[in-house]
């Protein structure tokens, strides 16, 4: 699907289930969102080798998607092309040189 089916999938389903698209209130939800998978984190981080590992693995990624999905309608709402502004940003990063902390982790 490209970007311009994607858009319009998007907005139709919004309209469909009567979606909020108030630019504002859309920030206060994905603040929840990010609430909820911090909170998945949490369960995934301590669930890491042992059994209930791979549930906790799909719930944080289920709570990632949400925070996705509330992005990509923060950028709909505001009329931005995301992929393009994402590409840019990208490109801008190469040429960036970071500060090494002393303390990374491995996201593995």
């Amino acid at each position: 699907m490209d970007l311009q089916s994607r858009a319009s999938f998007r907005r139709g389903l919004d309209k469909e289930k009567g979606v909020d698209l108030d630019l504002f209130r859309n920030f206060t939800y994905l603040m929840a969102e990010l609430g909820e998978t911090v909170r998945a984190a949490h369960k995934f981080e301590r669930a890491r080798g042992v059994a209930e590992e791979d549930e906790a693995r799909d719930h944080f990624g289920e709570q990632l998607a949400d925070c996705l999905a509330r992005v990509l309608r923060l950028a709909s709402c505001a009329g931005v092309d995301l992929q393009a502004c994402y590409t840019r940003k990208m490109k801008q990063n190469l040429e960036r040189t970071w500060r090494k902390k002393s303390n990374n982790t491995d996201c593995r």
